[in-house]
């Protein structure tokens, strides 16, 4: 054999064993640079989602965060408003930029969150020429403003702060696009005060995996409001709701305590009861003032039937010490309780087949709601009773609602004062009305 072919021949496999011990070695190198890249990008990706949303929550606080109470990524601001056209029975037609609400909300870290809320209502305030013929007259408010300190399940903070009280459903969520009429029932005018807020200190949690518990200690309601002469915060004409304190009360050493019990164990049921007590001072002397509530919404499984129902009910001890059963007027005397309750069905009738494209999300709902209010019972002897719809009354009222989609729903209603008379026509809060309306929350 030629010594020089086989050395040329080794030369070639040598050559060649090496080449693919390179290239092994090569695409090992780079399998492992494209892991290592892989890895980085991964990484990156996350501290950029993480100071777009916020510090994750532990697997502590999670369902706390996601599931029942609300959770901010970073800074959230939301908002719901509402506006209104009323054509009443009696009195000019008019237009009200009723509600514009910001919701600032911050998380602060897995355990702290701090909400908020401040509210523009009927366009502004025009602090120059309030009586005058201003485009404002309306308030600014805020309405929500504490920490939620989130321990574990059972047991959490709320902080200092200013906060809704926990009574019915409607006082705590009152976004538009949670009711169906474009005013909220009468019930939460006369006979719970909402939007209730006052400045207070709470705790909440679970007490079973569908039965949750808040506790709120509280600024208490005010009867005796020192004017010139001194005007009453409970009476017949307005029930409870001249009796919501000011936020920053010089007289009140009084406070009131409120506790509430909330299920959803059901499918389709959602419902609470709640309870609130305090003492207030009237003319003569204090009274203790007691409100139960029990609420409840069922939606019907597999069917588009809603149903509502609310009673609340104030105990008022010792009666004849109030600024009301005391006063010159006798118009506005008050017994020995308060209560009112109203009634709902509700159907959502778009069918699945128009769910898609724009209509994928939107529903019409008519409704129809019967209501009571009693703000003059068991009254005391030598008090004088108001029978022309303006204490004692109960309304009916129906329209339809149609939500484009879950953020927004513009509303058309009709409500009738059963017991109205020449004294409802031109009140507000009393009178037949028709109105349109506009809502919006997200």
């Amino acid at each position: 054999m030629n010594l020089n072919y086989m050395n040329k021949k080794t030369t070639l496999l040598t050559a060649a064993s090496l080449s693919l011990g390179a290239c092994s070695a090569y695409a090992q190198a780079s399998n492992a640079d494209i892991e290592e890249l892989k890895k980085q990008v991964q990484s990156l990706q996350e501290q950029v989602q993480t100071m777009k949303e916020g510090p994750r929550a532990d697997s502590e606080t999670e369902g706390l965060l996601t599931d029942r109470f609300f959770k901010g990524k970073g800074l959230t601001i939301g908002f719901y408003g509402e506006s209104k056209y009323r054509i009443p029975e009696s009195g000019p037609n008019s237009f009200d930029p009723h509600r514009f609400v910001l919701t600032p909300t911050y998380q602060i870290n897995d355990w702290l969150v701090f909400n908020s809320e401040l509210e523009f209502e009927h366009g502004g305030i025009d602090e120059n020429a309030p009586a005058a013929r201003s485009r404002f007259g309306g308030e600014v408010e805020i309405e929500q403003m504490y920490v939620d300190i989130l321990l574990n399940e059972h047991f959490n903070i709320r902080s200092l702060g200013i906060d809704l009280v926990p009574v019915g459903r409607i006082n705590k969520y009152h976004e538009p696009t949670l009711f169906y009429s474009t005013e909220r029932p009468e019930l939460y005018t006369q006979i719970i005060p909402s939007t209730w807020m006052e400045p207070s200190l709470g705790f909440f949690g679970n007490i079973l995996e569908n039965l949750d518990y808040q506790v709120m200690i509280s600024a208490g309601v005010e009867d005796y409001i020192a004017t010139a002469p001194a005007t009453s915060g409970i009476n017949a004409g307005n029930g409870f709701r001249d009796s919501r304190p000011a936020l920053r009360p010089n007289d009140v050493n009084t406070l009131a305590y409120t506790g509430r019990l909330h299920y959803n164990g059901i499918p389709g049921l959602d419902a609470s009861t709640s309870l609130y007590a305090t003492q207030v001072e009237g003319l003569t002397d204090d009274s203790i003032v007691a409100l139960w509530d029990i609420e409840a919404l069922y939606r019907v499984p597999k069917t588009g039937l809603e149903l509502r129902g609310d009673f609340a009910y104030w105990h008022i001890a010792d009666p004849e010490n109030l600024v009301a059963n005391n006063n010159t007027s006798g118009a506005d005397d008050v017994g020995g309780r308060m209560y009112g309750w109203y009634v709902e069905a509700a159907y959502h009738i778009w069918p699945d087949a128009w769910k898609e494209g724009r209509g994928r999300d939107m529903d019409v709902v008519p409704f129809v709601r019967y209501s009571q209010i009693r703000t003059q019972s068991d009254l005391q002897e030598g008090s004088v009773a108001r029978d022309d719809g303006t204490a004692n009354k109960d309304f009916v009222t129906f329209g339809l609602a149609y939500f484009l989609n879950q953020n927004f729903v513009v509303k058309a209603d009709y409500r009738h004062n059963l017991d109205g008379t020449d004294a409802t026509a031109f009140s507000g809060a009393n009178q037949d009305y028709f109105q349109l309306g506009a809502g919006v929350a997200f």
